[in-house]
């Protein structure tokens, strides 16, 4: 494997990582109750989203306890 190559997959690797999808099994409150990699998360949500059960969405994963649910896509 070539360098550039190399480097490129550790970056594509990296920002992955800033991004989940999920699966919306419930709602508590303002928080939403994700299934996402093969568990159960009840993570706080964007104002703008009103979370409906079985809604794949879309996570912020960026930074490390603080994953926050930004909705579903169009």
């Amino acid at each position: 494997m070539r360098i550039a190559e190399a480097i490129a997959r550790v970056v594509d690797q990296a920002l992955a990582a800033r991004r989940k999808v999920g699966t919306v099994t419930g709602v508590s409150g303002n928080r939403v109750i994700v299934s996402v990699q093969g568990g159960s998360l009840t993570l706080p949500r964007l104002a703008s989203y009103t979370p409906t059960t079985g809604d794949i969405v879309h996570i912020d994963a960026s930074v490390p306890g603080a994953w926050l649910v930004l909705g579903r896509s169009a």
